[in-house]
């Protein structure tokens, strides 16, 4: 019988300590009013990842093979889609690929490129890096205008601004 009891107190210790470590941004339960904002506006959405960042609560899911992020205020209301293109320019405006390859990054290694998309705006995000350099954000309009270069900061959030 203790036997028993000190391996249950041990099971018992090892799932609180285990979810005690886990991210403190991530979000088992989700408000309808989230849920509801998601799927009125990507009905494709199966099986999002909620979590917070920065105030806002963040939808991560997979719709026609993209890795899609979705931002919503404490409102659920909608501030921000990020949409994974990969590392290739060809997902890119022709205009954005021409700029990106004229630049003076032009000869960097592609990191990562995302879109994004908030009311009333889209912009595309580069990511690059080379030996030796510190690695660089380039955004860009879709007109294929720099709108900033700067150092990378890691996450975008919809407060950005250029």
């Amino acid at each position: 019988m203790k036997k028993n009891l000190v391996w249950v107190l041990l099971v018992v210790l090892g799932w609180t300590m285990g979810t005690s470590c886990e991210k403190d941004d991530d979000i088992r339960r989700i408000g309808a009013e989230f849920s509801q904002a998601l799927n009125s506006r990507y009905p494709e959405a199966v099986m999002a990842e909620w979590e917070r960042k920065s105030g806002y609560y963040v939808a991560e899911f997979y719709a026609e093979g993209q890795e899609l992020k979705v931002w919503y205020n404490r409102n659920a209301e909608w501030c921000m889609t990020e949409t994974d293109l990969g590392r290739g320019i060809s997902g890119l405006p022709q205009a954005v690929s021409d700029a990106f390859t004229a630049s003076a990054y032009g000869d960097w290694a592609i990191d990562d490129i995302d879109k994004y998309e908030r009311p009333g705006e889209i912009f595309y995000l580069i990511e690059v890096e080379k030996r030796g350099e510190r690695d660089r954000d380039l955004y860009y309009s879709p007109s294929g205008m720099l709108l900033k270069d700067d150092y990378d900061r890691g996450d975008v959030n919809p407060t950005i601004k250029f």
